[in-house]
């Protein structure tokens, strides 16, 4: 029978290695837990915590690297685990969290709450598992909390057989047509590239989500810098340059479809189709990843409501295969009063001041 599991501070060299570590997380790693989001989210004032999980298994010691994101205020220190802890069940969290609660007065000193947000699937009964471990259901933060997965780990033929009868005749007719995919190599001309093809999604209206291109060139920078994040491009033959561009990231089990933008008037259809279809198949066999994420889609409940802001992009996604809904964010709170005066007062204001309704992370 397993044991309970404790925390602790990573050591010098599970932070040298420490994404090493994340991909061995028993939910298969998520990069939102690695050093290359770490770093990202430096800029905000989030420090970084690299904290370890352990407990005596059944066949072994257990481990779940676990990233914390620290914010301080006036209320005290608030940690944000994005997409974390990565247990392997949903019925680890109520140990996990007591690991957390014990920690009270020694690594959580100074701690009024902390957020986490494992990547689970969003059913009422791991909610109540969530509630009966004192967990207060919270705000959706990461973008994929309702995504379309697919499974890589079969023949390309049988993935290919997966998608909708459209879907494939799409991408059967964009080979044909000579639609031009390439994997290219990052720098300031990709990236320049890659952002001006994302302002002209939504039939060239853009998006709102988009962030500034400083924002995206960190992102872009800290993953190709690692090995993690790659690049495509496609091309139609009418465009001065590529029609439609794709951004992805290779981390733990999963390919991510992070960022994406094309050119609205196309000579060939179904380009984006296989630019994904093209990507898929390059990080099934050459670089080991048993899942692609299509990174975030409208919740399943409002797919078809097309005044969702991502109505557009879900509906092409979802030919690729259902959306998935994951747990929203849980607050696991250890001081109510100095919680209440963050979230009331000081949380509110930080949105003002940062322009960022959606949150501070």
């Amino acid at each position: 029978m397993a044991g309970e599991w404790s925390l602790r501070a990573a050591t010098p060299t599970e932070r040298r290695d420490w994404d090493a570590g994340v991909e061995g997380n028993p939910d298969g790693g998520q990069w939102t837990q690695g050093a290359a989001f770490a770093a990202l989210k430096a800029p905000d004032r989030l420090t970084p915590r690299f904290l370890v999980l352990e407990r005596d298994g059944e066949t072994g010691l257990e481990r779940i690297h676990v990233l914390a994101l620290e914010h301080r205020s006036v209320a005290g220190r608030f940690w944000y685990l994005p997409t974390g802890p990565g247990v392997a069940s949903i019925h680890d969290l109520p140990g996990v969290v007591e690991a957390f609660r014990a920690e009270r007065h020694g690594l959580l000193r100074g701690v009024f709450a902390l957020k986490v947000e494992p990547f689970v699937v969003d059913t009422p009964e791991h909610r109540a598992v969530l509630q009966g471990a004192g967990l207060r259901a919270s705000a959706v933060i990461q973008k994929n909390t309702h995504t379309v997965l697919v499974p890589l780990d079969r023949e390309p033929d049988a993935i290919f057989a997966g998608f909708s009868k459209s879907l494939r005749n799409h991408i059967r007719s964009a080979d044909r047509g000579g639609y031009r995919v390439e994997k290219v190599e990052p720098g300031e001309d990709t990236y320049r590239t890659m952002y001006r093809l994302m302002q002209t999604i939504s039939g060239g209206r853009g998006s709102d989500l988009t962030r500034p291109y400083e924002y995206y060139h960190r992102l872009w920078s800290e993953l190709c810098a690692r090995g993690q994040g790659h690049f495509w491009f496609g091309y139609d033959g009418a465009h001065e340059g590529p029609q439609a561009s794709a951004f992805m990231i290779g981390y733990g089990r999963t390919a991510i479809a992070k960022d994406g933008g094309s050119v609205p008037d196309r000579a060939i259809r179904g380009g984006a189709a296989l630019m994904r279809w093209t990507a898929m198949q390059w990080f099934r066999s050459r670089d080991g990843r048993t899942i692609y994420d299509a990174y975030v889609t409208p919740p399943s409940w409002l797919a078809h409501d097309p005044e969702q802001p991502m109505h557009g992009p879900g509906i092409f996604k979802l030919q690729f295969g259902p959306i998935v809904d994951h747990l929203p964010s849980h607050d696991l709170v250890l001081d109510e009063r100095r919680f209440q005066l963050f979230v009331r007062l000081l949380l509110p204001i930080e949105w003002r001041v940062r322009r960022r309704p959606g949150g501070i992370w």
